[in-house]
């Protein structure tokens, strides 16, 4: 199938808090990252447009972000296993350790480095 999403996404399973709060409080997984946001494997859904924090561990560092959530997929819990479900997140602010991380990722294009200049990054 071909791709139609302007940016690259990246396999990325790490735990991830988030939530309405800072700190957020609730865990679940990234299943994939991009530079400009991520997806979140969870049943515990928030609306389009909600503004979540984030922290997500990567070998036990957190990393900081903000995002909004742009589309969710609600499936019920019993067959969160045969189908993917949970929510896309865009992010709105993000720290430099997890700019840094998407770079290490490749998720960007390090020739252009195009990915923060309309976010604010957290430093």
């Amino acid at each position: 199938m071909l791709e139609k999403r302007a940016n690259k996404r990246v396999t990325f399973r790490n735990i991830v808090r988030y939530g309405l709060e800072n700190p957020p409080v609730k865990i679940s997984y990234v299943t994939d990252l991009s530079d400009t946001g991520l997806f979140i494997k969870t049943c515990k859904i928030y609306r389009p447009d909600t503004k979540l924090y984030l922290t997500i561990e990567v070998n036990g560092k957190p990393h900081k972000g903000e995002g909004v959530v742009t589309w969710v997929k609600k499936v019920p819990k019993n067959l969160m296993r045969i189908i993917k479900g949970g929510m896309g997140i865009r992010f709105t602010r993000i720290d430099k350790t997890l700019k840094d991380l998407c770079r290490d990722k490749k998720c960007i294009d390090e020739d252009k480095d195009e990915m923060f200049k309309v976010r604010d990054v957290i430093t």
